[in-house]
């Protein structure tokens, strides 16, 4: 287990955004930002709420990568999805290496922190449970981090189409892996729509009570790149 936070990714964001126009020889496919929506599938019900259980959650995600030298990169990764009183957020950054094969295939490595944060409105909780207790307050939950590696290739099926399969693993107390197919459509040169899938498989000890939890996530969004 890695005691690090890497909670405020929107800095990092704000710097891969601010420094690409100093790599005049950035490689397109690393230099860009995307966000967009997010609906993530459980393989069983978890408690948001009290007397509720729900098997999703739904909220948002942003990404961003700067090649910010030669052939290496700096990427940072953001979802938070919530349900009732729950919140789950993940966040992931990093710094990679790349190698183009050609102009439509290239492979790469990345080594980073990845940070899972679970957490339950306890204001919300109080209302629903009508509970009249001003010292209930705030959020209660769990925040975990650990080393990350990942291991991806960007594909350039067509002119307009390119794919990124990708697995990740994390360190934690039980090894958290993440198998990810990322799809950009080209709309012009620089704006893209994204359409992406995410299966993530949490050990059991990570957050006590939370056993083998399994996760399909489904992003949609739009992608600028430099």
């Amino acid at each position: 287990m890695l005691a690090l936070n890497v909670k405020n990714y929107t800095p990092l964001l704000a710097v891969i955004l601010a420094a690409t126009s100093f790599n005049t020889s950035a490689n397109s496919d690393y230099d860009f930002i995307s966000g967009g929506f997010q609906l993530s599938s459980f393989d069983e019900y978890i408690p948001t709420a009290l007397g509720k259980s729900y098997d999703y959650t739904t909220g948002y995600y942003l990404r961003g990568s700067w090649n910010f030298y030669n052939n290496f990169f700096a990427e940072a990764r953001h979802d938070s999805t919530s349900k009732d009183s729950l919140s789950i957020t993940q966040t992931t950054a990093g710094l990679g290496y790349f190698h183009s094969f050609n102009d439509n295939f290239s492979l790469y490595g990345l080594v980073g922190v990845d940070e899972i944060d679970v957490q339950f409105d306890v204001n919300k909780f109080v209302h629903q449970a009508d509970i009249s207790s001003s010292s209930m307050n705030g959020y209660i939950g769990a925040k975990d981090n650990a080393l990350t590696v990942e291991l991806g290739a960007k594909i350039n099926v067509l002119d307009a189409w390119q794919i990124e399969p990708a697995i990740r693993m994390a360190d934690y107390d039980e090894k958290m892996y993440e198998l990810r197919l990322a799809n950009t459509i080209r709309i012009t040169k620089n704006i893209g729509l994204e359409a992406n899938f995410a299966h993530r498989a949490l050990g059991a000890n990570t957050f006590g009570q939370v056993q083998n939890i399994r996760e399909m996530n489904y992003q949609v969004g739009m992608r600028y790149t430099f």
